[in-house]
């Protein structure tokens, strides 16, 4: 059984308090709530594009079952890596378990103990968020099927549902205009209405955000406060003039445009967050002190150096180029976004080899290595570890 809806999210703040939009949204929670109430539905799978709002769909389905013990007794959210091994991603199981699976243990007695565990638990709930790649269930030591219990997952493929033997899927879809045109004035605010000429330029720039809530909640936040006719028609007229055949591609422009209204300082603090892991929590106070190290932050003392970190973070943070958790201790990047900023490093290393080359044909070589732009000593770092999309 599959169902096929829209919703929206708002990246970047917690399920609970997020207002979700899309007009399938409670028709799609009211079918995931009969799968869960039902013993023949052992695997649910959640698909679609990226940034279009599957993992705070998630978010909403397990903090509604954190109060339904009658459906769950425990719920286990495991964010997946990117080519994961059947080890890495049985140890991240085995956090919420309690369980010591001893490096010293043979793959066979990893699995048997890991299943076994599983099995004398009573209505869990496994989730597996951001799944690129389908695998055997009982190879890692999940017993499904298991009256009770069920496994959810969220890819960006239906085909990995399929692989997963998941017959009972819900594909998320864009927004229609009219819900895209809804959400961007919702994250627009209305502390001061917008003047005719810039509404109507201003229902285009929505519009060509294709339904997209990523796209339309970070380009709404960073236009936020702007009432001037010819930034909106600059804004427009960029994002008419991309043409991409890839609907991940339009995205990327979308987020672009947030990030190009960044200073230089937020524009280096932001890329340099790709240094980090995928679905990596960053704590707060060690991302600003390797801010300072780097030399991205300078100010006359400590105090205002630090200040000036925070101030990037949150700013960072209200146009939703990251996300604040832990109660804003930590912080961490959508994998669209830190795409984006890999991306973002690796034309600038790619200017910067261009401009070497062209310096060594002129003879004019000079010993600067990088530039005061977005490509500071930190992406040197990047390089040599050879990090690229994941």
């Amino acid at each position: 059984m599959e169902n096929s809806s829209g919703r929206l999210v708002q990246p970047g703040t917690s399920a609970s308090s997020t207002k979700l939009v899309g007009r399938a949204f409670e028709q799609d929670m009211k079918v995931i709530r009969s799968w869960l109430m039902d013993d023949e539905v052992s695997t649910i799978g959640i698909y679609g594009m990226g940034g279009v709002g599957k993992t705070t769909m998630l978010q909403h389905i397990r903090n509604e079952l954190l109060e339904r013990r009658d459906i769950s007794h425990s719920v286990y959210w495991v964010n997946v890596p990117q080519g994961f091994k059947i080890e890495e991603l049985q140890d991240l199981i085995t956090k919420y378990l309690n369980l010591d699976l001893s490096s010293k243990d043979d793959d066979l007695s990893r699995v048997v103990k890991l299943a076994k565990e599983l099995a004398n638990k009573q209505k869990w709930i496994l989730i597996l968020d951001d799944l690129w790649n389908s695998f055997e269930p009982q190879e890692v030591g999940i017993p499904i099927p298991l009256k009770g219990s069920n496994l959810i997952m969220t890819t960006r493929s239906e085909m990995v549902c399929r692989q997963m033997n998941s017959r009972n899927n819900i594909k998320v879809d864009t927004l229609s205009d009219e819900e895209s045109w809804t959400l961007f004035t919702e994250k627009l605010g209305h502390d001061k209405p917008l003047s005719p000429e810039v509404e109507r330029i201003a229902v285009d720039v929505a519009r060509e955000c294709a339904g997209l809530p990523l796209g339309i909640v970070t380009l709404a936040e960073s236009l936020k406060g702007v009432d001037d006719l010819h930034e909106w028609r600059i804004t427009l007229k960029r994002l008419k003039e991309s043409n991409f055949w890839h609907m991940e591609d339009q995205m990327f422009q979308i987020l672009r445009l947030s990030y190009d209204c960044l200073d230089n300082s937020a524009q280096q603090c932001f890329v340099y967050c790709a240094l980090f892991d995928e679905h990596h929590k960053i704590e707060r106070g060690v991302l600003i002190e390797s801010f300072i190290e780097e030399g991205i932050i300078k100010e006359i003392n400590r105090q205002a150096t630090l200040d000036k970190g925070h101030s990037i973070l949150d700013r960072l943070e209200n146009v939703n180029l990251l996300e604040r958790i832990d109660g804003g201790s930590a912080i961490k990047m959508h994998d669209l976004l830190r795409d984006m900023a890999i991306q973002i490093l690796d034309e600038a290393k790619e200017e910067e080899e261009d401009e070497i080359r062209t310096n060594f044909a002129d003879d004019k070589l000079n010993s600067r290595c990088i530039s005061d732009s977005i490509f500071p000593i930190f992406a040197c770092s990047l390089i040599l570890i050879d990090i690229k999309f994941v």
